[in-house]
């Protein structure tokens, strides 16, 4: 929270680009008031200083009841320009319209409003930026406009030359302000005209996707109709919302006018002169005031030489009536009694003609006009909530001298791009080598809001693909401005995350050419764009889903290499995998498992030909792997159902526990007999024979196109634990001997379920004989 002298801060009220608004009490008085204070980020700089203390001092010049009002001008300790104003604690207009307005009480807002425009119209100021949320309501809910923030103070003609630049919010601004136009005081009356609507029907009367799009529509899309119960209003809205301005109402005094015809019954409580100033019935509008240098210059300066009129209000008007029935100046101009003109005529005929020299001297230094843009080229976006820069001092011709003739310099050249008022000043520089002309001074826009500026320069910069760079002219920088300004803001966001964007596609477009280290460069580029927005997921995982597609073809080739034990092949597979996606787990764990192929321990199952897993496998050393289990019942009834049960038309006898005069007694791998219940299929098939033993070997090795035996005794010794459920049958005749053959000496080895210790087994004469105790384990021999 900051600290300023004299006042004690309650609590931060609002917040935008330029400046953060505060509640504090001023200790000296005990009132309440609103303390506007300069954003640090933009404190630095002199211009924007400038124009914060301008805006302070012009509202402190309008003292009337429909403008807020100023108290205090200083700066903090913290070196941050302030200046405290009038609390405004009633709302905005858009809060009351939002929960419904009463037609009553939007014509008392729309006067006081257009009373307020009128008097700051009188004394050279242009408000441009007449909308709902500057429209405040006091305590005794009087509205107050408010955020002066970017008017323009009025020269000779009644307007300002600010071409190419629009300021103010989007939905509410006239058609030549969105086109980056010449405005003048009409444009407050669109504005007005805008707000009626809006009180009436809730919505404004354009809407689009974006500034652009709303700005379009006021240039180019016919007035709206307003609701059949208001439709008395919309003689009123239509010429209010006229296209070009000099079809519009010529001055305030004309919009009330037309007001108090359009509401009769209300024009009591806001127009003192109500019954004579309202129309007649079929009469034709009132013709536009004089648009001359001369006329402009006139009326300010009589509006300015007379003092302001309070009216009592009348009897039945409501609690807040008295301060709604304070008219303007402008008001009072329309209807002056006889005797004031007879006393003022001889001075009013003087200014006249001072009026009428400044004319002439100014005419003989024609400001050059910089090119208007097209509509086309000139994007427009709504000013942040908060502007606070402002204008010069006011200057009228009652005031003010004429200028001092100039060198008059020639125009330049069309820009390809919008100007922003910091190209302007480039521009002018280059051309007077060195500082800002008067000229170029008085066509500047009087606030270039740095949050719109920085968001639509932008904007242009990455149309242009100057993503991030070159320096001091990028997309990048100008959006990670905007974030400076106001962290949150969703546009520069999105800038931000259009320019990862751009860098995603370079990234794709290259890796489709074959260049991998410049789609690893932008990717890494979108990432570092990024942390300008350090809370987005968004580009990140776009990021990642993009390397993982670009490594995927590579990790498939990987697992199609590793399967066939061709290491070097998985290996560069997995690194170019690792290449376009150093993340990719399956292509780390790849890398790693490619290391360990062929080695002793290295496991791996080999395939049938539907592609069914064959057994667990572990090297044993360069040219042998051995089964990791016995082979089950399931397995074995597998191969009986393919081809054991033909080859093996009739089962041995199988004896119980290796006893040697035991009997069969009908005991089959299929129902072995051993105690405990139910040998199931992922149990070691047991009651087979070292025939069957074998030909099962050879039928897997037919069915996945490997070798497969029986193990030796020696190479059981080296791969098997002892100490499992069966003893198995080992290979003691030589190795490859077929099923049919035999060398009368089958040995088992291991220990068995109902073992007491692990010695061999070998007095079993034939090739048939079984036991429910022996079962097999396969050798798989290694080709490399």
């Amino acid at each position: 929270m900051i600290e300023i002298p004299g006042y004690q801060i309650k609590r931060e009220i609002g917040t935008g680009g330029m400046a953060s608004v505060y509640l504090a009490v001023q200790t000296s008085l005990e009132r309440e008031v609103a303390i506007k204070v300069m954003a640090p980020a933009l404190a630095a700089d002199p211009q924007f200083s400038k124009r914060f203390l301008q805006e302070a001092r012009m509202l402190a010049s309008l003292a009337h009841p429909n403008i807020v009002a100023v108290y205090d001008v200083g700066v903090t300790p913290g070196q941050l320009h302030y200046f405290s104003m009038q609390y405004l604690p009633g709302g905005d207009l858009a809060s009351r319209v939002a929960r419904g307005i009463e037609e009553r009480d939007l014509v008392l807002t729309l006067a006081g409003v257009a009373r307020a425009i009128g008097y700051a119209h009188a004394r050279g100021y242009v408000h441009r930026d007449v909308a709902p949320g500057n429209v405040l309501f006091d305590s005794n809910n009087n509205p107050v406009l408010t955020d002066f923030g970017i008017a323009l103070a009025t020269v000779t003609g009644g307007h300002v030359t600010s071409s190419g630049f629009s300021v103010g919010t989007a939905h509410y601004m006239s058609p030549e302000q969105a086109r980056g136009g010449d405005v003048d005081s009409r444009s407050d009356i669109y504005s007005l005209g805008v707000l009626a609507y809006f009180g009436l029907t809730r919505k404004p009367p354009y809407d689009g996707a974006d500034g652009f799009a709303v700005a379009y529509a006021h240039v180019f899309e016919p007035v709206p109709r307003v609701p059949e119960q208001f439709a008395h209003w919309q003689p009123l809205i239509d010429r209010a919302l006229a296209k070009d301005p000099k079809d519009r109402y010529a001055d305030i005094e004309q919009f009330l006018n037309a007001m108090a015809g359009v509401v009769p019954q209300y024009a009591t409580l806001f127009r003192e002169d109500a019954a004579s100033a309202a129309p007649a019935a079929g009469a034709a509008p009132p013709a536009p005031a004089p648009a001359s240098a001369k006329d402009a210059a006139t009326r300010v300066m009589q509006r300015s030489a007379l003092p302001e009129v309070s009216t009592p209000p009348p009897k039945a008007a409501p609690a807040h009536a008295p301060v709604l029935q304070k008219v303007a100046p402008a008001a009072v101009m329309a209807a002056p009694t006889a005797p004031r003109w007879t006393r003022a005529w001889p001075l009013l005929i003087l200014l006249a003609g001072i009026g009428l020299i400044g004319f002439a001297l100014m005419s003989r230094n024609k400001r050059p006009v910089l090119p208007q843009l097209p509509i086309a080229t000139a994007p427009v976006a709504a000013v942040a909530a908060g502007p606070v820069a402002s204008t010069p001092a006011p200057v009228t011709a009652a005031t003010s001298p004429a200028p001092a003739p100039t060198t008059e310099s020639p125009a330049p050249a069309a820009p390809a791009q919008p100007l922003s008022a910091m190209d302007m000043i480039d521009a002018n520089e280059a051309q007077a080598g060195g500082g800002i002309s008067a000229d170029l001074a008085n066509q500047l826009p009087t606030v270039v809001d740095p949050l719109e500026d920085a968001i639509r320069t932008g904007r242009v910069a990455l149309a242009a693909q100057r993503l991030t760079s070159p320096p001091g002219d990028n997309a990048f920088e100008r959006f990670r401005l905007a974030l400076r300004l106001e962290p949150k803001n969703k546009q520069a966001r999105q800038g931000i995350a259009d320019i990862a964007k751009k860098y995603i596609d370079y990234a794709e477009k290259n890796l489709a050419g074959g260049d991998t280290a410049q789609f690893d460069q932008y990717l890494k580029r979108a990432l570092d764009v990024d942390k300008a927005v350090p809370d987005d997921a968004d580009t990140p995982r776009l990021v990642a889903a993009v390397r993982t597609k670009a490594a995927a073809p590579f990790v498939e080739k990987g697992k199609v290499a590793a399967s066939a034990w061709d290491k070097a092949g998985a290996k560069s597979a997995y690194e170019k995998a690792l290449q376009l996606d150093p993340e990719n787990v399956v292509a780390r764990d790849g890398i790693k498992y490619v290391a360990t192929i062929g080695e002793p321990g290295f496991q791996f199952r080999d395939k049938f030909a539907d592609g069914t897993p064959g057994p667990e496998l572990v090297v044993a050393d360069a040219k042998l792997a051995m089964a990791r289990h016995d082979v089950t019942r399931g397995e074995f009834h597998r191969f009986w159902n393919a081809a054991g049960h033909a080859q093996f038309a009739k089962e041995p006898d199988c004896g119980d526990r290796e006893k040697i005069l035991s009997g069969s007694g009908g005991r089959s791998w299929q129902k072995p007999g051993i105690e405990g219940g139910e040998w199931g299929d992922d149990q070691p098939v047991v009651c087979v024979s070292i025939a069957e033993a074998i030909a099962y070997a050879q039928w897997l090795g037919h069915e996945t196109g490997k070798r497969y035996r029986l193990p030796t005794s020696g190479e059981f010794d080296r791969a098997h634990a002892a100490g499992g459920k069966v003893r198995v049958w080992v290979d003691s005749c030589g190795i490859g001997v077929k099923a049919s053959e035999g060398c009368g000496k089958n040995i088992a080895r291991g220990r068995s379920w109902a073992s007491k210790d692990a010695s061999d087994s070998n007095d079993f004469r034939g090739n048939n004989a079984a036991q429910n105790t022996i079962g097999f384990r396969l050798a798989r021999e290694i080709d490399r």
